[in-house]
């Protein structure tokens, strides 16, 4: 990777700041904790510049995906999870406080140093909790750093929430190719939010200005766009998937809408956000036997 490519991941992870704080406008354990330490610190100007820009359909679509990965978690007896890019996700202390699961938070040295700091103020230091620097685009793979945490011979669920809808197409064939090496080592599960259309986020930010203006905001930051990184179609992501090695089961994201606390506490239309999930899906990714 060379130095141009680092510098603008070192960029994309303060997107973490921005999704963070609009989690806290859930019911999600930690979301609330981890945000308000973040504003403590003077982060949230990095992510937020206005808090009129403030998008009702960001955090819909945050808290939404976030609780359908969950949902797909369940599905699954896995206790060993690998999380790519995790910035400022809560999930890896949720499932922590399971003391058989063993759960790895990994990012870009920056994030994943900060993020280890959070933690440490909230829970102070857990064993089966740890964290890596791991650049998921690395050839050869940086996967290799998460072995000596995880037992040979059990399955691992590979996790990776908004990493990415901001990688190119090449970036994001790197990231294939170092999961799946992952999932011939140990077998298991890969498990997504990331396959977005760019239809379905064209069509929300007509129903909310402050989602365009954030998104906007985001590819200013990053100098990568929010947008137009994604598929075309869901077609796409699905032909995509399937050349990239991988068997797909879809579980779409209206499963969780009368789990999604923002609408209340937001007061969000309901019917807004249903548009937005139709299309919207979280992928449970195994190894496919067809002939490459």
């Amino acid at each position: 990777m060379n130095k141009q490519q680092i510098n603008d991941f070192d960029k994309i992870v303060l997107t973490g700041f921005m999704v963070s704080l609009a989690r806290q406008f859930t019911d999600i354990v930690y979301a609330q904790e981890l945000a308000q330490l973040i504003e403590k610190e003077g982060l949230v100007k990095l992510s937020q510049p206005q808090n009129q820009d403030k998008s009702v359909l960001l955090t819909a679509r945050v808290e939404a995906r976030y609780k359908a990965i969950n949902q797909v978690i369940a599905q699954y007896q896995i206790t060993q999870v690998l999380e790519l890019a995790s910035g400022l996700l809560p999930r890896g202390l949720l499932m922590s406080k399971n003391p058989n699961i063993t759960f790895i938070e990994s990012d870009l040295p920056e994030m994943i140093r900060y993020k280890q700091q959070l933690i440490q103020q909230l829970v102070g230091e857990r064993s089966n909790l740890h964290f890596i620097e791991i650049d998921a685009t690395s050839r050869p793979s940086e996967f290799i750093k998460s072995t000596p945490l995880l037992k040979a011979g059990q399955p691992v669920m590979i996790l990776c929430e908004g990493l990415l809808t901001h990688l190119t197409l090449v970036e994001k064939e790197l990231v294939c190719t170092n999961i799946r090496e992952m999932l011939h080592r140990y077998s298991g599960v890969w498990i997504t939010s990331d396959f977005i259309d760019t239809g379905s986020l064209m069509r929300s930010q007509q129903d909310d200005s402050g989602l365009k203006k954030l998104l906007q905001a985001g590819t200013n930051l990053t100098g990568r766009s929010l947008v137009n990184n994604n598929f075309g179609t869901l077609e796409q992501a699905r032909q995509f998937v399937y050349e990239q090695g991988f068997r797909a089961t879809e579980y779409n994201m209206l499963k969780v809408i009368d789990e999604l606390s923002c609408l209340e506490i937001l007061g969000i239309d309901p019917e807004v956000v249903r548009r937005m999930l139709t299309t919207q899906s979280v992928f449970a990714l195994t190894l496919d036997s067809h002939p490459s």
